[in-house]
């Protein structure tokens, strides 16, 4: 995971908050309105187009709108709360045919065991290797544990999609780019791989390509 740093709610669904406070509107009753669209524009844009919980590539055509805490867990206005949201991976949140992500988390929650995208260690409790596997960091936290089961972070499916993005980054096998990466644009990209380009999107799985980085630059690219 990529860690979100939330800003300020979209002023669309300030406003229908405030609209709507006396009549007890949830979520759904959202749905299809100028202030879900805004909340999703803005979802997008701070993560970079990335999913908040895979690292996969999304857009708004791709993507839906996550509740951290589970719409059946949340009480009073938390399905409406903007720091309870992120976007993620797939268009249709109820779709568990590709067997990881936010589909398969599905109303399970757990604040205690769940290292969210929002905390300021989630970067750090995942190690990621050269072969697109994820393991808690350390090897016995509880929490990264049972989010990498709960959100199925190292299924097979996302593992090979991993691996592929790594292998084009470094230029690894027979079907990636002419030669490898050079040491001095691994060391260039170090200090780049997390930003935001000048289109506002971040690289998909960047936090997996600057967490390998290092270990490719002081291997000497072996």
């Amino acid at each position: 995971m990529r860690r979100i740093v939330k800003t300020h709610a979209p002023q669309q669904l300030t406003k229908w908050r405030n609209d709507n406070k006396d009549l007890n509107h949830a979520y759904e009753d959202m749905l299809g309105t100028e202030a879900h669209q805004a909340l999703k524009d803005k979802l997008l844009e701070e993560q970079g187009g990335i999913c908040a919980y895979t690292g996969r590539a999304i857009d708004a055509a791709s993507s839906h709108v996550e509740h951290l805490k589970p719409q059946n867990q949340c009480v009073g206005s938390e399905d409406v709360e903007y720091r309870n949201v992120v976007a993620c991976f797939p268009a249709d949140g109820g779709d568990t045919a590709f067997g990881y992500g936010a589909p398969v988390k599905a109303g399970w929650w757990n604040e205690a065991l769940f290292v969210s995208p929002l905390s300021e260690e989630c970067e750090r409790r995942f190690r990621f290797t050269w072969s697109g596997h994820v393991y808690p960091n350390p090897g016995d936290h509880q929490g990264a544990t049972e989010t990498i089961k709960i959100l199925g972070l190292d299924k097979e499916g996302l593992r090979q999609l991993r691996k592929s993005r790594i292998d084009g980054f470094f230029g690894f096998g027979a079907r990636t780019r002419a030669k490898p990466l050079s040491i001095a644009d691994a060391r260039t990209a170090l200090a780049r791989v997390d930003e935001f380009n000048g289109n506002g999107r971040l690289q998909e799985f960047c936090f997996v390509l600057k967490q390998l980085l290092p270990k490719f630059i002081e291997q000497g690219g072996e």
